[in-house]
């Protein structure tokens, strides 16, 4: 596998807000996107990675059958959830704190993806397919009211209807991805996908395929940023391939520009 990751605080942002954890020998991916005042949002994230990955290592072994993953993927997310809820109500400045967070252990030819609030995983194959499901309040209208997406204020594509550390009832959006050669799935927050479409993420990495993978997370922050970056930018890249090679390095954090 390849990969290949950025997070960049934007063009409108005092700090950045998001953070990653990569671990590319245990095949563990996260990323998060915290939100809250009085730098809360950084935190809120970064305690997400943190204790979702803490939980992540010491839960999945090499025997560890593919079947548990899933549940494994909840229990860290449940921890992670109940750890910002406590830093809430110890701190007054934490209070309404809270993060997107997406998970994603690899192995073999599977996905396995634990999803919750508006950042988004993508497959790229021969097009673009988004594998998440967006948790806002503009999706919940078009899936459950039977909205028309046009008539649904602006806002509401903004307003998170799960976020850890916020919500009551964290029900989690769950996948499993089946990995043919040379597919890319592609975590993100939303400071890439409000500034570019899908056409526009597909054909930059497509084009990054075919020349330097690893300048295709750069490159999709460059186009964010060329188009105002009003946000945080976060970007991780899986390139998979069946041919095992065994990675040296170790897992580390990230949420800094």
């Amino acid at each position: 596998m390849k990969v290949d990751y950025k997070t960049d605080v934007g063009k409108k942002r005092s700090q950045n807000e998001d953070s990653l954890v990569i671990d590319e020998k245990r095949g563990i991916y996260l990323l998060a996107d915290g939100m809250g005042g009085h730098q809360a949002g950084e935190v809120a994230s970064r305690m997400a990675v943190e204790v979702a990955y803490d939980s992540l290592v010491h839960t999945i072994a090499r025997d560890t059958p593919d079947d548990d993953i899933p549940g494994i993927l909840k229990e860290s997310l449940f921890k992670a959830h109940e750890a910002i809820k406590l830093s809430t109500k110890i701190d007054i400045d934490y209070e309404g704190m809270g993060t997107t967070l997406i998970q994603m252990v690899v192995r073999k030819d599977k996905a396995y993806v634990c999803n919750t609030g508006d950042s988004r995983i993508y497959l790229i194959r021969d097009k673009i397919r988004q594998v998440t499901k967006d948790q806002t309040w503009g999706d919940y209208l078009v899936e459950h009211k039977n909205m028309e997406p046009e008539k649904i204020p602006a806002q509401s594509w903004h307003i998170l209807t799960q976020a850890v550390g916020v919500t009551v009832n964290i029900r989690p959006e769950l996948k499993r991805i089946n990995l043919k050669d040379n597919d890319v799935l592609l975590m993100c927050s939303d400071g890439l996908t409000d500034m570019l479409s899908d056409e526009e993420i597909e054909h930059i990495v497509s084009q990054s395929k075919e020349e330097a993978f690893n300048k295709a997370a750069v490159n999709l922050v460059d186009a964010a940023n060329s188009k105002g970056g009003r946000d945080n930018i976060s970007v991780v890249l899986v390139k998979y391939n069946s041919l095992k090679i065994e990675v040296e390095c170790t897992a580390f954090s990230l949420n800094k520009c």
